[in-house]
């Protein structure tokens, strides 16, 4: 999962919030540099990337869209359900998006200090464009896709991962459709179990 749903499965915890922004960017055993409260967002991070890259319905989505984004098909994945997770908003939670998203950009800009260097200089970016915003709409998905392939080796055209993946969005929506609560169910496990 991408940038929004790590958000959203922070279930408003600043400090958890913390951590699973920051996840992506802690790596090995660092996470025991931080505070007790932090480690659990940033090892929930890990829980949810791990159950995520392991279901089987990520994976149909997988390869309905490895044709176009060939090894890099997972990340894609990801930056797609963020797209599904945004456009299903009320069937995940009674939270407005708005309020949520502006929460959000407060909490994480209240604990920018303690993020990783790379996080600290990109957030005013972020903040700045409403990141969380853009998975909203066709025209936000395609930007974070072709900024993400930026990222990455080799030649890649997220355009033609974006047009593939709207032709067949109701498949990849079957897919989440069912994948995402028991996603969020593993998230509060995880925290419950490692409180």
């Amino acid at each position: 999962m991408n940038h929004l749903a790590h958000c959203f499965l922070s279930f408003g915890d600043e400090d958890i919030l913390l951590g699973n922004f920051i996840g992506d960017f802690v790596k090995g055993h660092d996470w025991e540099k931080y505070p007790r409260p932090v480690q659990r967002g940033i090892l929930l991070h890990r829980a949810i990337d791990f159950f995520t890259d392991h279901h089987p319905l990520t994976d149909r989505s997988v390869n309905r869209i490895r044709p176009f984004a060939r090894r890099y098909a997972p990340p894609f994945v990801d930056i797609l359900y963020d797209h599904l997770l945004a456009i299903h908003w009320e069937k995940h939670t009674s939270e407005p998006f708005l309020d949520f998203v502006e929460k959000t950009y407060a909490q994480l800009e209240n604990r920018a200090s303690e993020m990783p260097p790379v996080l600290r200089e990109r957030l005013p970016k972020m903040l700045a464009g409403q990141f969380l915003h853009g998975y909203t709409q066709r025209k936000g998905l395609e930007w974070v896709l072709h900024k993400f392939s930026q990222r990455i080796t080799g030649p890649f055209d997220p355009q033609a991962v974006a047009d593939a993946f709207f032709q067949e969005i109701d498949g990849y929506s079957e897919d989440f459709k069912v994948f995402f609560p028991e996603l969020v169910a593993h998230a509060e496990l995880f925290l419950h179990q490692n409180r």
